[in-house]
């Protein structure tokens, strides 16, 4: 591949990356959203208030979706934690076949996290954790 040709290609899939990207940060501030809205619904079953005589219902349906807008969440961040991992793979690829300064392969290379674990993977357990929440929640419902 001809270094012109290669640098072209370079600069589109670096566009696409950056597009990828912000449709993450969109889609996780949506769940974020999502989920605050459903805590705020709970605050409202309180004795007293608007809804408390749809109390015991929103005390179980909202934690029970609540936990299934994580799942979902969770399944999402782990969608664009493997397309990013083959974006920048691809990255890697044409960096090294059109003659490019490998960036992004040396940047692997280099990058060490210290045991924390990369980016996406913590994140990833956000919503997991928040989900266990909401589950611990609705089984207390439950009983009381």
């Amino acid at each position: 591949m001809e270094i012109t040709q290669a640098l072209e290609q370079y600069k589109v899939y670096l566009q696409d990356l950056g597009n990828i990207g912000a449709r993450f940060s969109t889609a996780n501030g949506f769940f974020i959203s999502v989920i605050t809205a459903l805590v705020g619904i709970l605050a409202f079953t309180k004795t007293g208030e608007v809804l408390s005589d749809l109390k015991t219902i929103f005390r179980l349906a909202v934690p029970l979706f609540a936990s299934l807008v994580c799942w979902i969440w969770s399944r999402e961040i782990k969608f664009y934690q493997e397309i990013f991992r083959v974006k920048f793979q691809i990255l890697r690829e044409i960096e090294k076949d059109g003659g490019l300064f490998p960036a992004f392969a040396q940047e692997k290379d280099l990058f060490k996290t210290g045991g924390a674990g990369w980016l996406l993977e913590n994140e990833g357990l956000l919503p997991l954790i928040l989900a266990v929440i909401f589950l611990v929640m609705f089984v207390i419902c439950i009983f009381l």
